[in-house]
């Protein structure tokens, strides 16, 4: 609510003219008027109670004491001007009598009293007015710290609760991190942030080549921050080298650039012994800003060092494995070494060497439980029909095998083919997959000949052999 005081026309500049030509213009009016129509008693003499009252007490009870007096004095000197036009030989008795000054008097008088008593309310009313301006100040304030002390219980019964349930819920949401997978890993760090401390931006950075490389972050409004920072970019370097978090007040107190940064904490290995990476919060509500949030972000920070370090061991430990889990076979990656063992094997001592790419029809269209029963199977076959030394691979192709046949011409590879081919179609006629696209084979063969001399060779002449199978008898 709006209040506007109100303060009396009579001590206003502009009230001052209102009132003045009001009571000029009245008491002009009241003479014309006299003179027009009553020229017979110049001055209302004869009239009682006298015209000149109309103005007097109007101006008094609206404006106030100063306005009454103006008014009383101007009807007073009026009357007298005109009283004593009326009379012709004015003695010295007859100025003294109270018909003369009694009626001018009580003008004035009147005028002054009936003024004053307006201006009295007139002082109560803004008085009151002043009152309720100031109340409704000190409501507004009283409102305002209402709704902050309501935010602040709302946020202090949100913080009782979370940190009664934060380790059950915290735990189970940390669940996520159980992946193997390095960019789910961060993207499930960043996303417990703001789903447990309503962080609305944060960032990963990772020390890789002596630089900080940014490796995920959320943002609500800022720009996505640069992709890489250098080692000594602080507070990052800082917090990397101490292996301890850092606030924006220490940023502040050790005049680094913090660059809105709220809180940076380590990404420490799973001994603690060694930093790998620094996440930062840049943004969060100003209440969650508090030791325990700062003591949550270091925990995530350890809980993110430690399942980058599982899924760095389990990247590690499968570029060290030559077959595939599935289908028990060597896998597509131990393929061109093995292949260019073999084929400067064969190029040493003059022996022949063959290979045969074999690849399952509609095998991307399956469902993945069927497509993994789909590799076990026929992995099977595969091998029931090659030699001890023969070699089976995983192609790159998804549902492809490749098969290498040392000591073996071109003309047995095809044998080989169209055995394995033939084992096939019957596993397919038995599993009742009697579909036309699902019953031939893709294959390929090729074999090393003097030319060659390269493995890329051998493969390339693999792949352009590829066509659907046609099983002879």
């Amino acid at each position: 609510m709006t209040v506007t005081r109100i303060t009396p026309k009579a001590i206003t500049g502009k009230g001052r003219l209102v009132y003045l030509l009001e009571t000029l213009l009245g008491l002009m009016l009241i003479t014309v008027l006299n003179v027009l129509l009553f020229r017979s008693d110049i001055g209302f003499m004869q009239v009682q109670p006298h015209p000149y009252w109309i103005v007097v007490v109007l101006i008094a009870v609206r404006y106030g004491f100063f306005p009454g007096f103006f008014a009383g004095f101007m009807a007073a000197l009026l009357y007298l001007l005109f009283k004593a036009a009326a009379i012709t030989d004015i003695s010295l008795l007859e100025l003294r009598s109270m018909d003369l000054w009694g009626p001018p008097l009580l003008f004035w008088v009147t005028g002054m009293a009936l003024g004053e008593i307006r201006q009295g309310h007139i002082r109560e009313l803004i008085n009151a007015q002043i009152a309720l301006k100031e109340s409704t100040r000190l409501a507004g304030e009283q409102k305002k710290e209402m709704q902050t002390l309501e935010q602040a219980k709302v946020e202090m019964d949100t913080r009782i609760f979370s940190q009664e349930h934060t380790l059950s819920t915290i735990y189970e949401a940390a669940q996520a991190l159980r992946t193997l997978e390095a960019e789910s890993i961060y993207m499930a760090i960043l996303d417990l942030l703001r789903q447990y401390l309503d962080v609305e931006e944060c960032s990963i950075y990772m020390m890789e080549n002596n630089t900080f490389h940014l490796k995920a972050s959320k943002r609500t409004t800022s720009p996505r921050p640069r992709n890489v920072l250098g080692q000594e970019t602080e507070p990052l370097a800082t917090v990397y080298r101490e292996r301890k978090a850092v606030t924006i007040d220490m940023a502040l107190r050790n005049d680094f650039d913090n660059a809105g940064l709220l809180i940076a904490a380590p990404v420490l290995t799973g001994s603690g012994m060694e930093a790998v990476g620094v996440l930062v919060v840049e943004k969060m509500p100003f209440l969650k800003f508090n030791p325990a949030s700062i003591r949550m972000v270091e925990l995530i920070a350890d809980w993110c060092g430690s399942s980058l370090e599982n899924a760095l061991l389990h990247h590690n430990t499968r570029e060290k494995l030559i077959t595939d889990e599935i289908a028990d076979v060597y896998n597509s990656k131990y393929l061109r070494r093995r292949l260019h063992e073999e084929f400067l094997r064969a190029k040493r001592y003059g022996l022949e060497l063959s290979i045969i790419y074999l690849e399952i029809p509609g095998f991307t269209e399956r469902i993945p439980e069927e497509q993994q029963a789909t590799l076990v199977a026929f992995a099977s076959v595969i091998q029931s029909h090659l030699r001890n030394i023969d070699l089976v691979f995983m192609h790159d192709t998804p549902g492809a095998f490749v098969v290498v046949l040392p000591t073996t011409p071109i003309a047995g590879a095809r044998v080989v083919v169209n055995n394995i081919a033939r084992a096939y179609q019957a596993l397919v006629i038995m599993s009742f997959e009697l579909e036309s696209n699902a019953m031939a084979l893709r294959v390929g063969t090729a074999a090393m000949v003097e030319a060659m001399q390269e493995t890329d060779e051998l493969l390339a002449a693999m792949a352009e052999d590829i066509h659907d199978a046609v099983i002879t008898v």
